[in-house]
């Protein structure tokens, strides 16, 4: 690295930054705008480059650095100007029963669900999505009360989740970084990604590569690697706090690896894919998408705060949980003899899904349908729908409560208890496990 490049560009950056308040965002700025354009100045210096051209050049291709200041100044002042009007007009309420505004006629969220104006401008609760004059339900998309054409189901039939690259794809970004790994040593991965769209794909070959393809070439934004003991760490690189940064992260791993994986990611996007021998993937994101595909696996453990969860193909030999605090769980061709699926507020959707276990959410529908059940399968809702397509021959006994809601057995069955809330008994004649259903309000529907 060239002391006058960083000589260079300190003092071009302290000739522009003089203008301005002495502030910590602003401090903060020049530090990754230093970082930045020294990186740039490096890659543009060349035996026929001179030093001062290479840092004019960076500078020049970097674009009008005051209007980059002026939006940090802006967006501040715009925040505290917010927090001020906030504070002198509307009445805030913030406890352990929610968020109000105004005594909750402008906001009002708790575990019934989320109101503005009253209701009148948007509603969210158990018995759907109240946006003006719309309604989202279980019976389909209606305006002032007439049906559109197409039915809720119908359009989420229509929608088709991201088209996932494969290892072969070339990136629309540059790749700033390449490393290889040798699996020889290595039982463990543990990867963990801020904000990266972050892919994990099988190889053919021995090695394990990682690959990154970046907006900015800057070495301090890279991904930092290292074998730790029998654990190889791959840690995300620094993230600048006000300039922006497009990150794809490729890591390439031999399709003959059996060890374990453990994967955070922040925010952004995660692809699994197409793995037959990993032991275990234990997943943890705070927002974006999370896509696992077509992979055989011992133990698959994903916990998420928010966003969208989905599983396609998926194999688990022995235990699967999923745990959304909000967003979308859903899986389509899923096998697992103990699953735990679990969601705090959201959605809930499964497609031949097969084994057994526990489907659990807080408010929201679950609508499963099952290809194969092996052992009992226990489903509990507190606010929201439960709708079960169970597999055509097969006999079980049932006990399916809605505390105040309804109960609708769509198969023959016979009863020890037949009532609105109530129904147990049994379908068929040797019964080959037991389903549960619990409501606290709501509908249960078994077909």
């Amino acid at each position: 690295m060239s002391e006058m490049i960083n000589k260079l560009v300190d003092e071009k950056l302290n000739k522009i930054f003089a203008d301005y308040p002495d502030t910590a965002d602003l401090q903060e700025l020049q530090e990754e705008l230093e970082s930045d354009l020294i990186a740039s100045s490096e890659d543009k210096k060349t035996v026929d480059v001179t030093e001062e051209a290479a840092v004019a050049a960076a500078f020049k291709e970097f674009g009008d650095i005051d209007e980059v200041i002026d939006q940090v100044l802006d967006e501040n002042q715009d925040k505290d100007n917010h927090y001020r009007k906030t504070i002198q007009e509307h009445h805030i309420d913030l406890d352990d029963d929610g968020i109000r505004i105004d005594n909750g006629k402008l906001l009002n969220i708790n575990d019934d669900g989320i109101t503005i104006n009253n209701g009148k401008t948007i509603s969210i609760n158990s018995e759907g999505v109240k946006l003006g004059n719309m309604v989202i339900n279980e019976d389909g998309i209606n305006f002032n009360g007439k049906k559109s054409k197409e039915s809720f189901d119908e359009v989420n039939a229509n929608f088709k989740d991201t088209d996932f690259d494969t290892e072969v794809h070339v990136e629309s970004m540059p790749l700033t970084d390449e490393s290889e790994f040798s699996t020889t040593d290595i039982k463990k991965m543990d990867i963990f990604s801020e904000n990266a769209y972050l892919k994990i794909l099988p190889t053919n070959g021995q090695k394990i590569v990682i690959r990154e393809y970046m907006s900015r070439s800057n070495p301090d934004y890279q991904v930092k690697a290292e074998i730790v003991d029998d654990t190889l760490v791959v840690k995300q690189g620094r993230v600048p706090h006000f300039l922006p940064l497009r990150i794809k992260t490729q890591i390439l791993i031999p399709k003959e690896f059996t060890g374990k994986l453990r994967i955070t990611n922040r925010s952004g996007s995660l692809l699994l894919q197409n793995m037959d021998n990993i032991d275990q993937a234990l997943i943890n994101v705070h927002s974006g998408l999370v896509n696992i595909r077509n992979i055989s696996i011992n133990q698959l453990l994903i916990q998420s705060t928010s966003g969208k969860i989905v599983l396609e193909d998926v194999d688990v030999k022995n235990s699967l949980s999923v745990n959304a605090k909000s967003g979308i769980i859903k899986l389509d061709d899923v096998f697992s003899p103990d699953y735990n699926i679990q969601a705090n507020s959201g959605t809930i959707r499964g497609l031949d899904l097969s084994g057994a276990g526990s489907i659990t959410a807080k408010s929201g529908t679950i609508k499963i349908e099952f290809e194969k059940i092996t052992s009992d399968v226990k489903v509990s809702n507190n606010s929201g729908t439960i709708k079960l397509m169970m597999p055509e021959h097969d006999s079980y006994d049932f006990d399916l409560e809605a505390r105040s809601g309804v109960v609708k057995m769509n198969q023959a069955a016979n009863y020890k208890h037949d009532v609105l809330s109530l129904k147990e008994g049994r379908v068929g004649t040797g019964p080959q496990y037991k389903l549960t259903a619990k409501a606290n309000s709501g509908t249960i529907k078994v077909n």
